[in-house]
């Protein structure tokens, strides 16, 4: 064990790849993306997803509160802003708001969502406000896709997807990057390749990658020894549930380890807080024992093995802003 007998900031100072730099007595972001949750809400129960594990309440982002956390964002550095997390995007009444004021701020957007509710009029707003949207679609079937997005119709998803690309293609101003994401699994291995050939050659960027295990929320991988940290305390990026709510990742489904709250405090107090510092620790000396839930996640496992495709260049396992990476020539 390291001796930490200094001082919370001389703490944020010393430790390598911190994801704060002191410039003039304040902090700025290493890592320039910012996740924020516009809501935790979704149309779908994936197999995948442990939404049935979920006990935090469910709602909508306050939309001046996500003002006043991009303002705070962007006087810290940030460059990014990744809209989305544990719900559907475009059950967010408020999402194309938030997208403007993020741009009007100098920053990037990006989206996730299952394209479920993305609509020719939801798709042409998207083509003006986000510069990258990622689509998860984990079937290339119908009876595979609703095996495992149920709740969703597999005809309505292709067609807005089918849409969107077309809206895109004839609107050459448009600089949105559209990316498709495939999950590797028992249920859908038979159309891999299949969904590859459809979607390479018509939109910026393909991948896949075998599915995680939300923390405690699911078995997919099993544990490989001994636990090394994935950095994220350190390099962020930070993210923000729609309470407000700061926790470590994307990960904790639940909110288990709340490391702040932007509605009483801001982006520095958090990052300075004590919350953040004790994790910090616990992950440069190797011992979670007081973080549960970071003990049993398998991104404390550097498992090459599940990215099994990609054509983004310098993609790769445990990487951030990877879709922000130029696809390969």
């Amino acid at each position: 064990m390291k001796d930490r007998s200094n001082s919370d900031e001389q703490v944020l100072q010393d430790m390598s790849g911190v994801v704060l730099e002191e410039k003039s007595k304040r902090f700025t972001l290493l890592n320039p993306e910012i996740r924020i949750e516009p809501t935790n809400i979704c149309n779908a129960h994936c197999v995948m997803c442990p939404r049935e594990k979920m006990k935090r309440s469910q709602g909508v982002g306050d939309l001046n509160l996500f003002k006043k956390i991009i303002d705070q964002s962007v006087d810290v550095g940030a460059k990014q802003v990744s809209l989305e997390n544990f719900g559907e995007t475009f059950v967010d009444p408020y999402i194309f708001e938030r997208a403007a004021y993020a741009k009007s701020k100098g920053l990037e957007t990006l989206t996730i969502t299952n394209a479920s509710l993305l609509d020719e009029e939801k798709g042409k707003k998207v083509l003006e406000l986000f510069d990258v949207i990622r689509i998860s679609m984990y079937g290339i079937g119908k009876d595979t896709y609703e095996k495992i997005h149920r709740g969703l119709k597999f005809e309505d998803v292709q067609k807005n997807v089918s849409c969107l690309l077309s809206m895109r293609k004839q609107t050459p101003r448009s600089k949105t990057r559209i990316e498709m994401y495939f999950l590797l699994m028992q249920e859908n291995k038979h159309e891999m390749r299949d969904f590859l050939n459809k979607y390479e050659s018509v939109t910026d960027a393909v991948a896949v990658w075998k599915p995680h295990n939300w923390g405690d929320g699911r078995e997919y991988r099993s544990p490989l020894g001994k636990k090394v940290s994935c950095n994220r305390p350190f390099t962020g990026p930070l993210q923000v549930q729609w309470d407000g709510l700061v926790v470590p990742c994307c990960f904790d489904y639940d909110s288990k380890m709340i490391l702040g709250d932007l509605n009483t405090q801001s982006i520095q107090e958090v990052f300075r807080g004590d919350e953040y510092n004790k994790l910090r620790r616990a992950h440069e000396q190797g011992d979670f024992s007081e973080f549960p839930f970071c003990n049993v996640c398998d991104q404390l496992n550097k498992r090459e093995d599940v990215l099994v495709y990609t054509n983004i260049k310098n993609a790769k396992v445990g990487a951030t802003n990877t879709t922000y990476f130029e696809v390969k020539k």
